[in-house]
């Protein structure tokens, strides 16, 4: 239930024939339209209308937007972190109370992530949005959140806002991560939202959660799929992938969210390697960036990539509502059929497909009419061109590298972890530019931590510290 500007109840509930009426919002006020947008489960079947902001509409958000970033800088710490924690809190209640339900199985259906994955999303954003104070603490010039209110406090400098709006497109590899955009939000910027294709569920239930807790109005406008107004209108871009729209100047936008993160296996790795790197490859389901693409091999390859192999066969397709499955569907079957062809293809070329012979299973999977890609470990030559790609499901390509070439073939990744003695490498890695993270030792699979670094700190594309003399805090 959102309470608006006005004080009247508007809910986002489920419309006629078992679809949703999931809303835009302008500011704190939904919109729907005549002629709504519509989302269904890739077999034809409707799920959702969804409301329409047309360009006129995308106008008034940026421009309200503008006037609110003042209204949010000055708003107490305390305050402001316990409305971010009271938004979550509800979330979280919603789905305790199991509210949601049809809102988490058009999730499933849209996305193709299994029922249990999708909850989880959805409580991972909530658990984010009620630790903004640590995440963005983490972040700022002086250890302090008040920094994000105050500009900083030194003599010499002020760290000011970059911009008084921040458009983002939330990303399309698993839809419910909503990190990039609550953390704008939380450093007092506000945010015009533009949800992914597949998933315009989840942003739309952490806006109506964050006005019910009493956020601004305008702090966040949203729209479903392409606000190209928007995002000539916003100060700042926050855009997914590398493929940025041309009418964006490069010193405006700052891409996030696609990672080609590796593994680098030395000598002497820990017992339970294989089976921590196959949870690490199955995170989210194999959709997050943070996910092993590739499997870079000092030794022996083959065996290697058998292990793993042996890891992935024990995580079967399942359907999607089985509390066990953790392989994602593809509603589209058209795009399952486009990336079998890719890594057939591959195949044809002489690379193994090793989990065929450990688990018996063909490469592409029906099952109760929905198409999946049965999870894959592919071994092959490290000048592949699917060495290094990010697939949507767990997937990753096994390759020999010499000693002398580990660095360049790690090259290009948001985090290579690396297993067992590896002779110095970890410090070549942490010195190459083109590597975003090293975990090393016990902490090979850490994984994403919102308070690590990540592609850089989002804080240091929002803020820049500029010289102010006489100094001022204010």
């Amino acid at each position: 239930m959102l309470t608006t500007a006005a004080g009247t109840a508007s809910p986002a509930v489920p419309g006629t024939a078992g679809t949703l009426d999931v809303p835009a919002y302008s500011g704190s006020r939904p919109v729907m339209s005549n002629r709504p947008g519509q989302l269904d489960d890739g077999a034809g079947r409707p799920l959702a209308r969804l409301g329409n902001a047309g360009r006129l509409v995308q106008f008034g958000m940026a421009q309200e937007a503008e006037k609110t970033a003042r209204v949010l800088r000055g708003i107490d710490d305390d305050a402001w972190f316990g409305l971010l924690r009271d938004a979550a809190g509800r979330l979280t209640a919603r789905l305790d109370g199991g509210e949601l339900g049809p809102w988490l199985r058009a999730l499933s259906a849209a996305t193709g992530l299994p029922s249990r994955r999708a909850e989880r999303g959805v409580r991972t954003v909530a658990d984010d949005l009620g630790r903004m104070e640590e995440i963005l603490a983490a972040q700022s010039p002086d250890g302090t959140v008040s920094a994000y209110r105050t500009g900083g406090d030194d003599p010499r400098w002020s760290w000011r806002p970059a911009g008084r709006s921040v458009h983002v497109r939330v990303p399309d590899n698993f839809p419910t991560i909503g990190i990039e955009w609550m953390q704008a939000l939380a450093a007092r910027r506000p945010v015009l939202l533009s949800t992914s294709a597949k998933d315009p569920f989840t942003a739309v239930l952490v806006t109506e959660a964050l006005y019910a807790a009493g956020l601004p109005d305008n702090a966040v406008s949203l729209v479903h799929g392409d606000a190209p107004a928007l995002r000539r209108l916003a100060d700042q871009v926050l855009w997914p992938g590398e493929e940025v729209p041309g009418d964006l100047p490069p010193g405006k936008v700052k891409t996030y969210h696609y990672g080609r993160s590796k593994a680098l296996v030395g000598d002497d790795g820990p017992k339970d390697a294989w089976e921590r790197l196959a949870r690490e490859a199955f995170a989210g389901c194999g959709r997050l960036c943070t996910n092993i693409s590739s499997l870079v091999v000092l030794g022996d390859a083959e065996e290697a990539a058998g292990q793993l192999a042996r890891e992935f066969a024990a995580r079967p397709v399942l359907p999607l509502d089985d509390p066990s499955a953790s392989v994602p569907a593809f509603p589209d079957r058209a795009v399952r059929d486009a990336l079998a062809a890719r890594i057939e293809r591959e195949i044809a070329a002489g690379a193994v497909d090793v989990t065929e012979g450990a688990s018996g299973v063909p490469l592409r999977v029906d099952l109760d009419g929905v198409a999946y890609l049965r999870p894959t470990v592919l071994l092959l030559d490290a000048g592949s061109p699917l060495f290094g790609t990010e697939l949507p499901f767990p997937f990753t390509a096994v390759a020999h590298v010499p000693r002398s070439k580990a660095v360049a073939a790690c090259a290009g990744s948001l985090i290579v972890s690396v297993l067992g003695e590896a002779g110095g490498l970890v410090r070549a890695l942490a010195e190459e530019p083109g590597v975003d993270k090293v975990f090393g030792g016990e902490d090979f699979d850490r994984g994403y931590d919102p308070r690590d670094p990540h592609e850089g700190y989002l804080a240091d594309f929002l803020f820049k510290k500029k010289a102010v003399l006489p100094g001022t805090s204010a």
